[in-house]
Parts: structure tokens; C-alpha cells; sequence
């Protein structure tokens, strides 16, 4: 089974048409574009369902877009942010002709150097899109701004930027619901996605997930209600359908092959579950996708 990540190089130069070949990638771990460079080529609506290397937020100033976040569909405009970690699984559904903001990739790395880390990435775990205040809107577009300045100069000092970034961070985490802490519920329900994130095709239980953090297996269950609103087996069962979707891409392979790869016994069970969740089969989604592709 072929890796399905994908890097954002890739991205721009498989999916959009007519990129300018004056557009300049960043080399560094901290990148940052406008929407208007993105969109100066032709994108085809809606992308495949891409697993990005790369955490990235999107900063739309002017206009809006559809963005599927795993199984779950965020519209964003203006004074919005979105925030997408890296491993999810993400596709681009539309996007208005006026389109204008900004896009920031950049790697665990560089979280990993701020001291407030663990808050920044339960920040990107839990709140998907931020509703900023428009003077808090302001001083986050300012701030982008002051990093593609940064990191557009011909000897960009890595260092400001990183602190400039930081600062924007830190005014998403106060605008969000994170700003007054994480309960031990919010703890867990982040630690186990962190796992199924790991092991999502090694066959694991509810119960062995629990084992690893520790706790009940009903305990767990509680604290994934709290925070997503469902059972833990429906997140699993939903994150593995999910991650399918990608591996059905690629019409070469078999739907039974995959199935057995995500640790399905019996492909017919997958199908089944594939329906109840997607609402059609996985040769009906290939089909789509082929039909889609005939265009």
C-alpha cells in the first residue's frame, strides 16, 4: 500500500493548473503564502482527500471556502481561522473567485520550540476554526504580514519569524476555547485521537486503547462524549472509513486488499461500514470518483 501523504510542493504543482512559475517555495520550516498566489493558477474543486506532512492554517482576509476536515465540512471567512494538523485528512471543496488571505505551513518542529506547545497543539486538535474579534483579526493578518516580510527579504532571520508566529499563535489560543485551560477529559480525548492516529490500521480495541492511557474503557468512552460527541468505537470506526477514502484513489488496488490493510477480516463488513458512514459503498465512491475525473 502506497504512503498517501503528501507534501505542499505536490500539492500546488499536481492540483493547480497554469502555477506561475515565478512562485517561490520556502525552504524553511516556518513557510507562509498568499491566497492570492495559490489562486493565481486554476484550482479543480473539490481536490482529492489528502493526507498533508505538514500542519498548516488558513487566514482568509477576503471571501470564504469549504474545507472537509475528516469527516466533518467548515466553511471559513473572514475574521476566521482554520487550523489543520498534520496527518489529517483534508480536500479543498470550494472556494469563492475573491479569494484572499493568507496560507501558513510549518512543521511539529517548530512548536516544539515554543514554550507553550502542548497548549498550541491541543490548540489545532480541538478547535478546527477560530472566531477571532476583528481587532484581534487585524493584529493576526498584521502579524502575517510581518512574516512574509521576514521570510521574503533575501537573508530572513528564521528567529523573528518564529517569534512573530508565536505571537500569533498566542492571540489564536486566547480567542479560542482553550483560553481558560483543558479539563482531564479534554486531556484523555486528545491523547487517545493521538493514538488512533498511530494505530488506527493495527486492529486495536477500545479496551487497548484505554490500557495505554491508563484508564477505564468506560471512562474513556465518557471523556470521548464530552469532547466529540460520540463513542469512542464510532470516532475509530469513522477515523479508519475516513482514511479509506484515500486508499480508494488509487484504482489499482483492490477494495478487498484494502480493507484486510485497515485491519478488516471480512471486506463485506467494511463495505457495510463504509455505507453507514460515507452513505454509498466503496465501488459507488469510485465510481464517483472516476465519473468526477471524466469531466
Amino acid at each position: 500500500m502506497k504512503n498517501t501523504e503528501i507534501t505542499f510542493k505536490e500539492f500546488t504543482k499536481t492540483y493547480i493548473s497554469d502555477f506561475p512559475d515565478k512562485f517561490r517555495y520556502l525552504g524553511t520550516p516556518l513557510q507562509i503564502y498568499t491566497l492570492e498566489d495559490l489562486s493565481s493558477g486554476s484550482i479543480a474543486t473539490p481536490t482529492p482527500l489528502l493526507k498533508a506532512n505538514f500542519n498548516f492554517i488558513i487566514l482568509p482576509t477576503t471571501g470564504s471556502f469549504e474545507q472537509q476536515v475528516g469527516n466533518l465540512i467548515k466553511k471559513v471567512s473572514e475574521n476566521q481561522a482554520l487550523l489543520v494538523m498534520q496527518g489529517e485528512v483534508t480536500s479543498l471543496l470550494r472556494k469563492t473567485h475573491n479569494i484572499k488571505g493568507y496560507y501558513i505551513i510549518f512543521d511539529d518542529k517548530v512548536l516544539q520550540q515554543f514554550k507553550d506547545q502542548l497548549y498550541f497543539f491541543k490548540l489545532f486538535t480541538t478547535s478546527p476554526i477560530i472566531h477571532l474579534h476583528s481587532n484581534d483579526f487585524k493584529f493576526v493578518e498584521q502579524t502575517s504580514k510581518l512574516i512574509m516580510q521576514e521570510l521574503g527579504t533575501s537573508m530572513p532571520d528564521e528567529q523573528i519569524a518564529l517569534y512573530l508566529f508565536q505571537s500569533l499563535l498566542l492571540k489564536l489560543l486566547k480567542s479560542s476555547e482553550l483560553k481558560n485551560g483543558l479539563s482531564r477529559q479534554y486531556d484523555i480525548a486528545i491523547s487517545f485521537r493521538a493514538l488512533v492516529y498511530k494505530h488506527y490500521s493495527d486492529g486495536y480495541s477500545i479496551n487497548d486503547y484505554a490500557k495505554q492511557l491508563r484508564i477505564s474503557s468506560n471512562y474513556l468512552n465518557r471523556c470521548i462524549q464530552k469532547v466529540w460527541n460520540k463513542s469512542a468505537k464510532q470516532f475509530t470506526q469513522e477515523f479508519v472509513i475516513i482514511q479509506s477514502q484515500k486508499y480508494l484513489q488509487d484504482f489499482s488496488e483492490p477494495i478487498s486488499r484494502i480493507a484486510y490493510h485497515l485491519n478488516f477480516s471480512d471486506p463485506s463488513y467494511f463495505g457495510r461500514l463504509f455505507k453507514k458512514i460515507i452513505g454509498i459503498s466503496p465501488q459507488e465512491y469510485r465510481s464517483k470518483l472516476m465519473h468526477d475525473l471524466s469531466e
